[in-house]
């Protein structure tokens, strides 16, 4: 069997490796554009800071490692067509054109960044911060610069904006949405992971109409006020990668991306999809929803790595858990946001109560606010925390109380552990829980 995989990130990549290390003799070939692969894009933002040396320091396989393993990897090759009647795809690199057959074929393409809609007059030192290329490009590009501008960025930007900051760099970041990561965090916990954190000025509701130059400075125009800056970073919007997956005739659905079933294929037979290009379900709401994250990408692969050697699995509709780092604090949530249950007229309650990860006595703790939110019927359906602490475990139990559909009546009566050193004798998460059922109450 010959299964050939469009994309070389966490999807593709996992995909493959799962399949070689449970089977020897599928022939698995996998083309990228890129000529980087097996990095963590989350791991930009410390490299540009210092925190982490080197770029080449987060790559953690070539393609000759994979190539060991019998996994051929065509780099900086672009797949041009696909023909599911014939079941071939054609590609080109360095202007030759090829083709292929496959038995099975996987797009693993991820997304595809969009253009600002704003108005830019010239490009240089302007970039966008993506991928492992941008990152070596910008870290290049500002040594000998002071003042940078972010506009809208996700995660990655708004790390690197702080881990940039604490190196000496005048950070501004311009949000165009009522708050930073408007996508993860409601509105006052984005406000106070602002508020918490020093060296980045932050402006939100920021109206960008388009950027000028002015000598060798670029001038921000947004809101009638203009900012000057060396360097921008524009917005990361993306939207999943479908041309491939249009072309074979696979449906797409009402997010633009690749529609498929539990068992990962798409509506055309032996052709699969995983990553960021598809639609999954939503297990709050019981509807498509995108998951753009490297842990839904590693849980698609593992599924479709069995399913393709014959083992029947299903991927599980998501909750979307998150951790990361901005500046000196922590954030981490699940589930959904209280503004988009009142988007999609979910009513809702909930509460943000501010308590500690350890004993209160304790000299070396850390201060914990925490936000749930729960149907009127008392059912979890979603938690932003933020703390100078660890919160990855917290958000963990999180997902699985969200997951197992539990109320707060529930969660109280569950068992957490404690010693003064490490946790609360009342566990922060059934505080959260109390402080719901008395205000249901």
């Amino acid at each position: 069997m010959r299964v050939v995989i469009i994309g070389a990130g966490a999807a593709g990549l996992t995909l493959a490796s799962n399949i070689r290390e449970n089977d020897e003799k599928t022939e698995i070939i996998i083309f990228t554009q890129s000529e980087d692969i097996a990095y963590s894009p989350c791991a930009i933002p410390l490299v540009l800071g210092g925190c982490i040396e080197s770029f080449d320091d987060i790559i953690m396989h070539d393609a000759d490692y994979y190539l060991d393993k019998n996994i051929q990897i065509h780099l900086s090759t672009t797949v041009t067509g696909v023909d599911s009647s014939s079941k071939k795809i054609t590609f080109e690199k360095d202007s030759n054109s090829e083709s292929m057959t496959y038995d099975k074929l996987v797009i693993a393409a991820g997304s595809e960044l969009i253009a600002p809609e704003f108005e830019i007059d010239d490009m240089d030192n302007i970039f966008s911060l993506t991928n492992i290329s941008d990152g070596r490009i910008i870290q290049e590009s500002i040594k000998d610069k002071k003042e940078i501008v972010f506009i809208s960025n996700l995660s990655i930007g708004i790390e690197s904006a702080y881990e940039l900051a604490r190196k000496g760099y005048d950070v501004t970041f311009l949000e165009q949405s009522f708050g930073i990561l408007p996508l993860f965090l409601d509105g006052e916990i984005s406000q106070k992971l602002v508020e918490l954190n020093e060296g980045v000025d932050f402006e939100t509701n920021a109206d960008v109409t388009s950027i000028t130059t002015n000598g060798s400075k670029k001038e921000i125009h947004y809101n009638d006020k203009t900012i000057s800056a060396d360097v921008v970073i524009l917005p990361s919007n993306k939207v999943p990668s479908t041309s491939l997956a249009k072309q074979a005739g696979c449906e797409i659905g009402d997010f633009g991306a690749v529609v498929i079933n539990e068992y990962l294929e798409t509506s055309v037979e032996d052709i699969y999809a995983i990553g960021d290009c598809v639609e999954v379900k939503s297990h709050i709401t019981g509807t498509p929803t995108l998951s753009p994250a490297g842990t839904t990408a590693v849980r698609q692969a593992m599924v479709l790595a069995n399913n393709l050697l014959g083992n029947k699995l299903t991927f599980d509709p998501v909750v979307n858990t998150v951790v990361s780092k901005v500046g000196d604090y922590n954030y981490a949530c699940s589930g959904i946001t209280e503004s988009f249950a009142e988007m999609i007229g979910m009513p809702v309650v909930s509460v943000c109560i501010e308590t500690c990860q350890k004993a209160r006595y304790y000299p070396q703790n850390n201060k914990l606010c925490i936000k749930m939110i729960c149907k009127d019927d008392g059912t979890v359906v979603g938690c932003q925390m933020l703390s100078d602490g660890d919160l990855s475990s917290r958000i963990d139990a999180l997902s699985f109380i969200i997951t197992d559909n539990m109320k707060c009546e529930e969660l109280i009566q569950k068992e957490f552990s404690y010693t003064p050193s490490l946790a609360m004798v009342v566990n922060p998460i059934v505080q959260a829980a109390l402080a719901i059922r008395k205000k249901m109450q």
